[in-house]
């Protein structure tokens, strides 16, 4: 059965030690932690305060029986020291986490190609994955524009991170999917939406952060984008909360919704 983790995204005003029991109780396998800054109003937290949380967080997990999937996030620009990263680095792999989100907001792509290869250089001798996730508004706008940077970075723990949403937008194909490599794609997000996209880039990044639809409940082709990655893959649900939900309500109607999608694609497959 696909593995499913659960986003900080889909409950971001929940602290990580709690939104670790939420995930575990609604019955997802894993959970991804915010623990870097993804816009200004997260909580940034010291190298010293993110260090304890993680220690206070290692018995959570435990008792919970979940794992941590994937630590965010590193926004990479062109003033990024990729050093400065390490605390972050060395948290995920105290809590055992598999991967680390990234974002290019670079639009000097040579030079992300480099930052990205030092960051991946790092991030190895701790065994984790960075997973590079483009999104129509930053400054890796397709998935063509990501297999491209991450080929170019040239490193074995770099993969490209597909976001059902930002896949819709960036206007991207199922065929598109199809023709990259597989072992170049990470894992993937998966919500919902209309098929029609904002009008203007002030749109399009609200709808990201606020405004996702719980898997089925909206038009995109995600029977098709299942069906165009490895079969395998992870999928973390990635729907923010809607006014007037109670936070466990809504961590176990994107679980249940997210395996009536995947059911037919977790089947094993009959010789």
């Amino acid at each position: 059965m696909r593995a499913l983790s659960l986003a900080h995204l889909s409950l971001i005003e929940t602290p990580p030690g709690r939104l670790v029991d939420i995930a575990a109780k609604a019955g997802f396998d894993l959970v991804d932690l915010r623990l870097a800054p993804a816009t200004q109003t997260d909580r940034a937290y010291t190298a010293g305060e993110r260090t304890q949380l993680c220690r206070a967080l290692l018995p959570i997990l435990r008792d919970n029986g979940i794992g941590v999937w994937d630590v965010e996030i590193i926004r990479l620009d062109d003033r990024t020291h990729p050093q400065d990263h390490l605390p972050l680095l060395e948290a995920a792999a105290m809590l055992g986490a598999r991967r680390i989100k990234l974002v290019c907001d670079s639009q000097d792509h040579g030079r992300a190609a480099d930052l990205l290869a030092q960051l991946c250089r790092l991030a190895q001798p701790l065994g984790l994955v960075l997973d590079l996730e483009y999104m129509i508004f930053s400054g890796v706008r397709s998935l063509k524009s990501a297999l491209h940077l991450v080929a170019a970075a040239d490193a074995p723990n770099l993969h490209v991170l597909v976001d059902a949403l930002h896949w819709m937008r960036a206007g991207d194909t199922v065929a598109d999917l199809r023709a990259a490599d597989p072992a170049r794609l990470g894992y993937m997000q998966l919500c919902d939406g209309p098929l029609r996209a904002p009008a203007d880039r002030d749109a399009l990044i609200r709808e990201a952060r606020t405004n996702r639809l719980a898997p089925g409940d909206g038009d995109f082709p995600l029977q098709a984008l299942l069906a165009a990655m490895p079969r395998d893959c992870v999928a973390s649900i990635e729907v923010p909360l809607p006014p007037g939900r109670e936070p466990r309500a809504h961590a176990r109607y994107l679980l249940e919704a997210a395996r009536r999608l995947t059911q037919a694609h977790d089947k094993p497959v009959t010789p």
